[in-house]
């Protein structure tokens, strides 16, 4: 269970959450989690992504937003 989290939402196509399911894996330091709020279909998907740790969080949004 994820404490102090930090969060952010973001919209991924269909197809999408894999690869970014795979870099939270190599590159997040602490714990992390992902929950979807609106699957992806036709039009984009909205995601929650947590975060233990403010720096996953930075990199997190550097990366992806």
């Amino acid at each position: 269970m994820l404490t102090n989290t930090n969060k952010v939402e973001i919209k991924l196509y269909f197809g999408e959450l894999e690869p970014v399911v795979r870099w939270c894996e190599r590159n997040c330091s602490g714990e992390w989690a992902y929950e979807q709020l609106e699957p992806a279909g036709n039009l984009a998907g909205e995601y929650e992504f947590y975060f233990e740790q403010e720096k996953d969080l930075v990199a997190f949004t550097v990366w992806k937003v």
